[in-house]
């Protein structure tokens, strides 16, 4: 069986990891979390982030190490996917974890090796940064391979790809990934196969188009709530027309999370940078707030006592503790600004990341606790 080095196991990496790990491959993942190593290692790592348990238990050639020289050396094909948070500036990201990684690699001067960079970072970052990072690495190439995944849904992400975007130089490359995902996917993506500087711009490109129709069903939806339409067949039916589509064309509430905002913003900022009018991107990130905005009026008109707000992640129904920027929480904050009482309903760990958020701003009541009387319930 072939070798592959993944570097970064954390949400994203481990389920890419085993999922190559499941269709045949020798997988070995690098992180730096002792801790974190030593319980992957003997499998009593636990997530609420479907499929990952079930995986790891089943996994027969899956390990971590915390050395990064044995996991460069292990293979020769070596994904890369670590964290890039926004730091603003005019680079947006914060490359710096990346750009670390690949000084190191340099130092061990590397021959003939593919690494691949999986995380998202602003277009240029690959041929004006990555590549003189690893000049001392001969024969050594340097792609773009992100994805396309919602927390609390990445194992069906992978499976289930709309597209596979890879961003590379080499041919040999391009086929290489081909045959690695051909063997776990289930359906039949288009691959796109581009330069690097092409796909890290389609990748910030698709989430800011997302964002700008979610904006646009979110303005429609509301004009529809001021004439007394019904929101629901009017967004329907605009979305039946293929050139639109309904995914993503329903009432809602705003985009949140981890990836639409900051990546809108990004979009935005390379636009500007190239002297180009980003004005639909600006009208896309301040409607999603006008949204907010308008959901709250709404619901005061209401005049009820008490709200309670349930299912608080950013993503509708899912348990993974994430609240960045969640819509319902932006709703509940503004609902106390106007003197109301709020209730924040929901598992014990979203619970917990709200009260690091918000501490005593509202009441928290664990999932199947007793509803108050005369609530509004989101």
């Amino acid at each position: 069986m072939e070798n592959i080095t993944v570097i970064g196991v954390g949400k994203l990496g481990l389920g890419l990891a085993l999922l190559i790990e499941k269709s045949g491959y020798n997988v070995l993942g690098v992180d730096t979390n002792t801790e974190y190593v030593k319980k992957l290692n003997d499998k009593s790592f636990k997530t609420l982030e479907p499929e990952y348990n079930k995986l790891l238990l089943n996994s027969k050639n899956f390990k971590v190490t915390n050395n990064l020289e044995e996991g460069i050396n292990y293979s020769d094909i070596i994904f890369i996917i670590v964290q890039t948070p926004n730091s603003g500036g005019d680079k947006f990201y914060d490359h710096s974890i990346v750009s670390n990684l690949l000084q190191n690699i340099n130092k061990m001067k590397v021959e003939n090796k593919h690494i691949i960079i999986g995380c998202t970072v602003m277009p240029g970052y690959i041929d004006t940064i990555g590549q003189l990072l690893i000049e001392d690495c001969i024969n050594t190439t340097l792609s773009y391979n992100p994805e396309f995944i919602a927390q609390g849904d990445i194992i069906n992400g992978f499976l289930n790809p709309d597209i596979i975007l890879i961003g590379t130089k080499s041919n040999i490359l391009s086929d290489k990934l081909k045959e690695i995902y051909d063997k776990f996917i289930l359906t039949k993506p288009r691959y796109c196969i581009l330069s690097p500087l092409e796909s890290e711009i389609v990748k910030i490109s698709i989430n800011g188009f997302i964002t700008t129709k979610i904006s646009f069903a979110n303005m429609i939806s509301d004009v529809c709530d001021k004439l007394g339409a019904n929101k629901y067949k009017v967004l329907n039916s605009v979305g039946g027309d293929s050139r639109i589509g309904n995914k993503y064309f329903n009432p809602g509430y705003s985009f949140g999370g981890p990836c639409f905002p900051r990546d809108t913003k990004a979009l935005k900022l390379l636009v500007d940078k190239v002297n180009i009018n980003s004005d639909i991107l600006t009208a896309t990130t301040k409607y999603n707030q006008e949204h907010v905005k308008f959901q709250v009026e709404q619901m005061l008109k209401e005049n009820k006592d008490e709200y309670i707000i349930e299912n608080v992640c950013y993503k509708e129904n899912s348990k993974i503790p994430i609240i960045e920027e969640s819509a319902k929480l932006q709703i509940a904050k503004k609902l106390v600004e106007h003197g109301k009482k709020v209730t924040i309903k929901d598992e014990i760990q979203l619970i917990n990341e709200v009260k690091k958020e918000y501490g005593n701003l509202f009441i928290y009541n664990y999932i199947n606790g007793i509803k108050t009387k005369n609530t509004y319930i989101i």
